[in-house]
């Protein structure tokens, strides 16, 4: 089973984990995480429109399902999220990111209508498509692509919100 741990909206670590799936009371929210990819052959920030690796989400998933989207997870208990970022896209997507090369994006945080939420770490980085093409957990994503720019962030901007949309928009300009 997996857990974890639960922060106060202000991201202070309250001393309490539990299994990933518990629902949470008012006030309580967890770290998670999501990756950009931006692939290593985009043209330097400023030169032209980046291609970015998305995947769509199962069509199973608890949460967007079928959505294209970034790759991302929940941090487990005692994880740090860097740690949670190159987890999460060697199990989804079977790509090594080097610790070196994963950049802090920004942090974004979540409200959710019941008063809980996501303190949501996102990271950046440049990688290199497979040459043998993406081998991907089919119980977590259903297809991969690769998308310029605009139209990557036309699919997540129906799921997020105009702050972190503007958050990628930079995002874009600088890796």
């Amino acid at each position: 089973m997996e857990y974890i741990d639960i922060f106060t909206r202000d991201g202070q670590f309250t001393g309490v984990s539990r299994p990933k799936h518990d629902p949470k009371t008012t006030g309580e929210y967890y770290r998670h995480v999501l990756i950009i990819m931006k692939t290593t052959d985009s043209p330097a920030p400023g030169k032209g429109e980046g291609q970015y690796i998305v995947q769509q989400r199962s069509l199973k998933a608890r949460f967007y399902p079928g959505k294209w989207d970034m790759t991302g997870g929940a941090v487990m208990a005692g994880e740090t999220p860097e740690a949670a970022a190159i987890r999460e896209t060697k199990e989804e997507l079977d790509i090594t990111i080097p610790a070196d090369e994963l950049k802090f994006g920004f942090e974004h945080i979540v409200d959710w209508d019941d008063g809980t939420g996501a303190i949501v770490t996102v990271f950046m980085c440049r990688v290199d498509v497979p040459e043998e093409g993406f081998k991907y957990d089919t119980h977590e994503v259903n297809d991969v692509k690769i998308m310029p720019f605009g139209e990557f962030l036309y699919h997540v901007s129906d799921h997020n919100d105009e702050d972190f949309c503007n958050a990628l928009k930079k995002i874009e300009k600088t890796l």
